[in-house]
Parts: structure tokens; sequence; C-alpha cells
């Protein structure tokens, strides 16, 4: 049977979808029924919310290669940006919503000002050239978008002086005619990944993140030719849901949640897209995942195993400890690989045992990461029932936060006082499969 390198880093694939190589992200990518409207041109708006490591950025990377190599999309204009990089174009220190919805108008239109200027290997580094003026984006509504942005470059080209960085003013507008001419019906399809990164849950970060969703649908439908797609965190989303715009938006979100089944297919289609990479010749290498996922997994792990006191596949082991998110999939199964090289044996129950601590850590430190702009208490909360009982009746639970989170402190100390409140936080951190 065929030896694999258990340390090797690649072998079950890069942790953050966003970085790994297109080709070998398409190669191990698992499709869901659920995608279809994030895939498709004619649905204009559509945002991706799910938590932490479920794989929001994968999915759009993978939009990003079907919309470059796949003719029906028709080769749009592709901008792909993080919420970072938009931020970065701007000062949204304001607070009123339609100011900053507007704001948020300008800040997309530069940025797609900007792409266009790259592709014409031309910097538009001043304001005045790359920023939107409100009523130039009132004057583009039921316009072509890439049409309007053009015409309204042409029209500053005048602010820019004889001769800007080797252009002659005339020489640049030819530029701009030929890209417009090669590009005028073309779909711009916007990609914006982690909007939501570096969140807190403040008022000026609620603003500024629900107002930039009031941006984007309005802007999606006031001008021809634009579809968007971003990604938010699922309790981001939850934070917003307030504000009273964004009650129209559950028909242009997509969930992502994976059954066992495609989490199982997910694992065994990066071990193959691996052994077809780096051995291409074995007879493992025709393989298929769907159909020969046992016999994929025995390169790797010793399956069965005994698991809850009866032989189960190693695979339940590793869905149970991965709570259904594929990074952290990925991220036990590589601490175990890694593991097992050292012993010079396959991958058994018992490499996974002695890695529990520190991926628990990890994970516990992502938790609070994720969660603690919610509940600020997050991880003494976690603490309190560390090493508890699996189950908790009503009483019982009460005794514990009693005696373990509350005892000695002050009641205006604790976050969440309201009791009725606390316990709706319990159950929220429960449903996540941590308590």
């Amino acid at each position: 049977m065929l030896k694999l390198k258990l340390n090797d880093r690649s072998l079950f694939g890069n942790d953050a979808g966003e970085d790994e190589a297109q080709e070998i992200l398409n190669s191990y990518f698992i499709d869901n029924d659920d995608f279809d409207d994030f895939y498709d041109d004619e649905h204009r708006l559509c945002v991706v919310n799910a938590r932490k490591g479920m794989g929001k950025s994968t999915l759009l990377s993978k939009l990003d290669y079907d919309l470059a190599s796949k003719e029906e999309y028709g080769r749009p204009i592709v901008v792909r940006v993080t919420g970072n990089s938009l931020l970065g174009l701007g000062d949204f220190n304001g607070k009123d919503p339609a100011y900053l919805e507007n704001y948020w108008k300008q800040i997309i239109c530069k940025e797609i000002n900007i792409h266009i200027g790259k592709t014409i290997n031309f910097a538009f580094t001043s304001d005045d050239m790359s920023m939107v003026e409100i009523s130039e984006l009132e004057g583009m509504k039921s316009k072509n978008l890439i049409g309007g942005l053009i015409s309204r470059i042409k029209g500053k080209l005048p602010v820019l002086g004889s001769e800007t960085q080797g252009f002659k003013p005339e020489n640049l507008e030819r530029l701009l005619n030929n890209y417009l001419d090669d590009n005028h019906d073309k779909k711009v399809w916007l990609l914006v990944d982690d909007i939501d990164a570096k969140y807190i849950d403040s008022e000026d970060f609620q603003h500024r993140i629900s107002s930039f969703f009031s941006a984007i649908r309005s802007l999606c439908f006031d001008v021809k030719n634009l579809n968007i797609r971003a990604t938010v965190r699922s309790d981001v989303w939850t934070n917003l849901r307030h504000v009273e715009d964004l009650d129209k938006w559950d028909q242009y979100i997509v969930n992502i949640v994976w059954t066992k089944r495609q989490m199982r297919e997910m694992l065994a289609k990066k071990i193959l897209s691996y052994v077809q990479r780096k051995h291409s010749d074995s007879p493992e290498a025709k393989y298929k995942f769907d159909r020969d996922y046992n016999k994929l997994f025995k390169l790797i792990f010793i399956s069965p195993i005994n698991w809850a006191g009866k032989e189960a596949p190693v695979f339940d082991a590793i869905n149970a400890f991965s709570n259904h998110r594929p990074r952290s999939m990925g991220q036990l199964c590589r601490m175990a690989a890694n593991q097992a090289h050292r012993s010079r044996c396959k991958v058994s129950l018992r490499q996974f045992n002695e890695i529990l601590t520190k991926f628990g850590q990890n994970r516990r430190d992502d938790l609070i990461k994720e969660h603690q702009h919610q509940f600020p208490e997050l991880e003494n909360l976690i603490d309190t029932f560390r090493a508890g009982q699996k189950e908790y009746t009503f009483s019982e639970l009460e005794m514990v936060l009693d005696s373990k989170f509350i005892k000695g402190r002050e009641v205006s100390d604790i976050p969440g006082q309201d009791h009725e409140r606390f316990l709706n936080k319990i159950d929220q951190f429960d449903d996540l499969g941590w308590l």
C-alpha cells in the first residue's frame, strides 16, 4: 500500500481556502445545492453567512475560479477585495446611516475605478480621479456601471495637466475608450471577503457594517451589470439584524451547513487530491472519493476504531472532534498526522488523544475570539463547565453557575445579569456544541 508523508502540511489542504492555489482548491471542493444561488449570475446579490471555519472564503475563491474559467460566465470583470482593504480606502468616522450608505457606494466605485486603472496600467492615485461623487452616482442609475464610471473618469482628465505618469491625457482617453469597447457589456462581479474582520460590538461598528449591506443592496439594483457577493460571520449578522433595513435580506442570504457525509467526502477528496498530485502513477491515484473513501482513509488512519464502546469508522471520531467545521477537521487531522509521523506509524485513536488537549485549547481560543463581542465573560463561562458533567438539569445548572461563575462577585460585575437573558446566552453556546 502507498505510504504517504504524514508530516506534509499540504496533505489536508490549506486551512485558509483563500490562500490555496485555485486549481488545488477546485480539486477537493465539495459542492452543495444550497450554493446554487451564489453561483447563479442571474442573482445579482448574495451573501454567505456562516460561523468561522465553515468555508466562507473558500466558497468565494471557488466562485472566483469559476468566473475566470467557465465560458458560461462570459469572462466578466472580477474585482476581489477584503473588507479591510475597502475600509482602508476611506474615512468611516460618521454615524449617520444615510451618510455611511452613500459613502460605501462611493468607496465601492472607487475600488472598481482602481481595478480599471490597474488593467490599463494607470494608477488613479488622486481622489479627484477615483472617488465618485454622490451626484455622479445618482446620474448612473439604470445605466451600465462600467460605461458610467469610464465616462466620469474621462470627464476628469483635464485636471491631470499636460502629462501624468508618462501618459498624455489624449493617450489615456484612448486607453479608456479601448477598455470600454472591450468591456461595455460585461458584468462586473464584486467579491468582498471578511467585511466584518476585526468586528467589535460597538455602535460605530454596527453602523459601519450594517450600512455596507444597505449600500450593496441599493447599488446592485440601481445600476446595470453589477453582481455582488460577500461573506459575513453568523455571530456578526445576528448582531446586525435589529437594523430595520436588513429585514429584507433573508432572500439574499446563503447559509453554510455541512452534513456528516459532506464532511467525509471533503476529507476523502483532500487526501485523493494530494495522492494525485504527489503520486500520480500509483493505483491509489485512480480511487474515487465517493466510492473508495475508506481505502483513502486507511492510507493515513487506522480504521475501524473502538469508539463509544463499539467498533466504528475512524471518521466518526474525526467528525465529532471537528464539530462539522472544515477548518477544524483539517487542523485536527494535521496535528494527529504529525504526531503519528514522529512515532513512525499511522494515525490511531491514540494520536488523536495525544493532541486533543492542544487542539481543544486552540478551539477554545477560536471560540472566545469569535464570540467575545457577544459575551465578554465567555472565557470565564467556559471555565465554569471545565471537567464538568455532560448534561445538567435546570436546577443543577443554576447551582454550577452560582458556585463557580457568580460566587464572590458583585451582581453588577456580571454581564447579562438579567436571569432570562443570561440563560439565553447559555442556550446559544450549547447550540454550538461547546457546553
